[in-house]
């Protein structure tokens, strides 16, 4: 191979991996109660968001995510566990809207290896299913790498059946004009009265690309063809 190509391709490499190490991907959380912020955004540079907070009409035990670097770009998981409507919910409806955000989430190339991400969404109505008129999971991806960014739509549903509820997985295509963006779940429902409870999760991870397993079943073409020539 021409050297000139060999140190192409190694300084596009190297760019590559200082390009992702100098990132520094965060999750943050927030809540917001009738379109009301509760608080300022938590935000953590671990991997991991563990979060508790109480609104004046709702407790909302926990709110959980995993991200980078505990699992790799650009898969995101997030949780909410048992938010409840308290003794002083009051006269409803009131609707909880519950926000996970992860910034800085890496594609290896633009419109690369994050081109094609894979949704799950389940909601769980726990307590009193007959108060919570839904709940709304959406996932989405945001190009620009801003936090809680929402312009494009990976995948959504809306569960209102009493009991656990769950999506099929749903594929959804994302161009990228750039090597990093950022990756939003909001869970919003509306409550009609206290006492109910409900719990509700989302993921978002990699598909591999038609190209990326064209090239696999190539090598692997290639390589029975050599074996076999070297068995005649």
């Amino acid at each position: 191979m021409n050297r000139t190509l060999v140190a192409a391709i190694a300084a596009l490499a190297l760019a590559t991996v200082t390009n992702v190490a100098i990132a520094a991907p965060s999750l943050s959380f927030r809540v917001f109660e009738d379109g009301v912020a509760q608080g300022l955004p938590v935000t953590s540079g671990t991997g991991v968001s563990s979060t508790t907070i109480v609104t004046p009409s709702f407790s909302i035990v926990s709110g959980f995510a995993i991200g980078i670097p505990l699992i790799a770009a650009p898969s995101m998981t997030a949780q909410t566990t048992s938010i409840s409507s308290n003794t002083n919910f009051g006269a409803g409806p009131h609707t909880i809207r519950v926000e996970f955000t992860q910034t800085d989430v890496s594609s290896l190339s633009a419109g690369g290896l994050a081109a094609q991400l894979a949704s799950t969404l389940t909601g769980n109505l726990l307590v009193r299913g007959d108060l919570i008129d839904s709940v709304t999971i959406s996932n989405y991806a945001n190009a620009a790498n801003t936090a809680f960014g929402t312009a494009t739509l990976l995948a959504t549903q809306t569960f209102s059946a009493t009991g656990a509820n769950s999506s099929p997985v749903i594929t959804s295509n994302l161009s990228l004009p750039n090597s990093l963006f950022s990756e939003t779940m909001v869970f919003s429902a509306i409550f009609l009265g206290s006492g109910a409870a409900l719990q509700a999760s989302s993921q978002i991870v990699a598909v591999p690309e038609p190209a990326t397993l064209g090239l696999f079943g190539m090598a692997l073409l290639g390589l029975g063809m050599l074996r076999r020539s070297r068995q005649v």
